[in-house]
């Protein structure tokens, strides 16, 4: 185990990104997809413990959120001005790069976001 800072966390992200590029494809967001976001955060949860290789079925309103989720967190952890970038998280790093990242979404998912309507 080992703790790292915003700016690792940042590169694991990005890293996470570039190795599953389906996570950038989504299409400009619409008015509709803020309908989405539980759906969304779901998919999240979901990948961040069992691992995703595409989007699956969930709805591309939802995909286009999860996308924007990974990449606001990103632009979060990489400005000095956000509360982010001051904190830390504690990662397994015998796991792979990803998965590490997983970590640390699947934790700021579970601090954040409460268990959205019907997901108990």
């Amino acid at each position: 185990m080992r703790t790292i800072n915003a700016a690792h966390a940042a590169e694991l992200i990005f890293e996470l990104l570039k190795a599953n590029p389906w996570l950038n494809t989504p299409e400009i967001a619409t008015g509709d997809d803020y309908q989405a976001k539980d759906e969304a955060i779901l998919f999240l949860r979901n990948m961040a413990i069992h691992g995703a290789h595409s989007f699956g079925g969930i709805s591309e309103s939802a995909q286009r959120i999860a996308s924007g989720f990974l990449l606001d967190f990103m632009g979060k952890l990489m400005n000095p001005e956000h509360p982010l970038n001051r904190k830390t998280w504690l990662v397994d790093d015998t796991k792979a790069v990803a998965d590490q990242a997983l970590q640390i979404i699947a934790g700021e998912i579970v601090e954040n976001q409460p268990c959205p309507q019907g997901l108990h």
